[in-house]
């Protein structure tokens, strides 16, 4: 069944919605590479030049996930300035493995398009070992940069794909 979530910025949430975005947790493993859910939306609050923005992923008005996404002068040195960086992408542990981490990633592509049109690609990293993720983004046309860097918790991958 493919799940069609609704994306919204945070700045749009509600204080009932903020407060169940901030309740929602991911694998000790995957908050260990792409953090809580806490602490993600204390990077989109300390993004006060519009170079962080941060989207929450709803099913039927209720946050099930969300993405952090950065331009210049918040992404990494590696990051290209035409890019928009993608972070902290994540669905809540109780609604994985139903289809709605595809079909979030896709609107994440498409707020990342919107959110910067002078942008021209979008790129991130991954841990090398997270077959699951690396199987989404290279399902939505993500290609790997080839090598295998030593990033912040082990190896990744980098991978772009152009919003044009």
């Amino acid at each position: 069944m493919t799940q069609s979530p609704e994306i919204i910025n945070c700045a749009a949430l509600d204080e009932a919605q903020l407060a169940k975005l901030r309740a929602l947790s991911v694998t000790q493993e995957q908050a260990e590479f792409g953090g809580t859910f806490p602490d993600s939306l204390e990077t989109i609050l300390s993004g006060v030049d519009g170079s962080v923005q941060g989207f929450c992923f709803l099913e039927k008005g209720e946050p099930i996930g969300m993405v952090v996404l950065k331009q210049a002068p918040a992404t990494a040195d590696w990051v290209p300035g035409d890019a928009v960086s993608l972070h902290g992408f994540k669905i809540d542990a109780n609604w994985q493995g139903k289809g709605y981490g595809r079909a979030a990633f896709r609107l994440a592509v498409e707020a990342a398009a919107r959110s910067w049109p002078e942008a021209t690609q979008l790129v991130l990293a991954v841990d090398a070992e997270n077959s699951a993720a690396l199987a989404v983004y290279r399902s939505y046309g993500m290609t790997d940069s080839g090598p295998v860097y030593s990033g912040r918790i082990g190896k990744e991958h980098r991978l772009s794909k152009a919003l044009r």
